[in-house]
């Protein structure tokens, strides 16, 4: 009995470990961006991460960027994008290995949309959108 235990344990064990193997080295990600903006304010953005420059992208009012990636083995990656229009502008952590950003994004595709107040992700599962960052100036 005591081996079975063991055995059950350990498949458990592997069958968890290759799970999050999955999710973070294997599973493709892509993150969009849309400009929300009154006025036909042009959305300027320039996002990277620690490997990786995207360069600079502007956006017009309704339409959107985006990109895919995998994330690192280690389970560290991070993107994060300068944004600017009109008088405002920051710098805003848009990708990083999170339950809950993960959770929001269904854990594949994350959708942000740049609106006059700040910057909003939607939760995939419910299609209601949150405020996570305010425009600085």
């Amino acid at each position: 009995m005591r081996n079975c235990t063991k055995l059950l344990v350990l498949v458990v064990l592997i069958i968890t470990l290759s799970q999050i193997d999955f999710a973070l080295g294997e599973e493709e990600y892509r993150v969009h961006i849309s400009n929300g903006l009154s006025n036909n304010n042009e959305l300027t953005i320039h996002c990277q991460s620690k490997d990786d420059d995207l360069g600079e992208h502007r956006i017009p009012v309704s339409q959107e960027w985006n990109w895919s990636f995998k994330v690192n083995q280690s389970g560290t990656t991070l993107f994060w994008c300068n944004m600017n229009w009109a008088n405002h502008h920051g710098s805003f952590e848009i990708f990083v290995v999170d339950h809950e950003l993960l959770k929001r994004c269904d854990f594949k595709e994350c959708f942000w949309s740049a609106r006059d107040d700040g910057l909003y992700l939607e939760n995939n599962s419910d299609g209601s959108w949150l405020l996570v960052y305010r425009w600085e100036g």
